[in-house]
């Protein structure tokens, strides 16, 4: 938040301010899942995944 804003604009936002703080987020979280999609080193295979969680289990 910014440090000089009033103290009523951080208890009681505007329904703008809500939109945007959460259109913020949700582009962060998705550049994030981007971002680490690109690494296939750190990505669970496949066969690990039904390994733990397939219907043999």
């Amino acid at each position: 938040m910014k440090p000089n804003q009033p103290a009523n604009d951080k208890l009681h936002p505007s329904e703008e301010a809500l939109e945007r703080g959460y259109a913020d987020w949700k582009r962060a979280k998705i550049e994030r899942g981007f971002i680490q999609s690109q690494d296939r080193a750190g990505m669970i295979s496949a066969e690990q995944v039904l390994r733990d969680f397939g219907p043999e289990r």
